[in-house]
C-alpha cells in the first residue's frame, strides 16, 4: 500500500492508450475497464471488459515497451496505481514478488485465449451467451448489471449489430436476460449455462 497512489476516473476516461509507454500497473478498485485494440483496418476493437479486482498494465512494464492495448473506463471507477519506479525498487528489495507479477500476467493470459476460444464457437447465439457468462462474472456492478452496448457486444463476438440484436431479443424473449440502456443483466445463469451445452 506504500507503493500506490489512489486514482480515480470519470466515465470514458483512460487510465492509457495504446502506444504509450508503460509507467506503471493499475488495480480497479471499483467500477469498470474496457479492454481495446486496434484492428488492422485502423479501428479500435473492444476486447472485453473488467471490474473490482482487475490488475493491467504488468506485460508492458516488465518488457520495458509500448502499450498494447488501451483501457478506458466505462463508469466513475478507481485504481490503485502502482508507478513504476516504485514497483522497481519494491521488486529489488523483495525478488520474490517478481513470481506475483508473473501470476497476473498469466491469469490475464487465461482470460485473452478464453476469449479466443470463445470467438471460434460457431453460432450467435451460442457466442453470446459464452460471452455475457464471462461479462457477468468479470464486469458486472453489484446489482448485476453488465456495462456494455450493443454495439460493443456485437463487436465482441464479431456479428453484425443487426445479428446481435435478434440473438439478443430471442433471449430476453426468453426471459434469460433482461435489458437497459448501456447495460444487460442475466435472469436465469443456469438456464444460459445449458443452452450452451445443448
Amino acid at each position: 500500500m506504500s507503493c500506490a497512489i489512489r486514482r480515480t476516473y470519470g466515465a470514458d476516461e483512460a487510465l492509457y492508450l495504446q502506444g504509450d509507454p508503460a509507467n506503471g500497473i493499475h488495480a480497479v478498485l471499483e467500477g469498470s475497464v474496457k479492454i481495446t485494440v486496434p484492428a488492422d483496418d485502423g479501428q479500435d476493437f473492444v476486447m472485453h471488459q473488467e471490474g473490482r479486482g482487475f490488475w493491467i498494465g504488468d506485460l508492458a512494464l516488465f518488457a520495458t515497451a509500448r502499450r498494447l492495448v488501451s483501457v478506458v473506463t466505462t463508469r466513475s471507477t478507481d485504481t490503485l496505481f502502482f508507478p513504476a519506479s516504485r514497483l522497481e525498487r519494491m521488486v529489488q528489495e523483495t525478488p520474490d514478488y517478481i513470481r506475483d507479477f508473473y501470476a497476473l500476467s498469466h491469469e490475464n493470459m487465461q482470460k485473452a485465449l478464453r476469449i479466443v476460444a470463445n470467438l471460434a464457437v460457431t453460432g450467435t447465439e451460442k457466442r453470446l451467451v459464452l460471452r455475457l457468462l464471462h461479462l457477468d462474472e468479470v464486469a458486472s456492478d453489484v446489482a448485476g448489471w453488465i456495462p456494455v452496448s450493443q454495439e460493443e457486444l456485437a463487436a465482441m463476438i464479431a456479428v453484425s449489430p443487426p445479428s446481435l440484436h435478434r440473438a439478443l431479443h430471442r433471449l430476453i424473449d426468453l426471459n434469460l436476460i433482461e435489458g437497459g440502456y448501456g447495460r444487460l443483466r442475466l435472469k436465469d445463469r443456469r438456464a444460459l449455462i445449458s443452452s450452451c451445452q445443448s
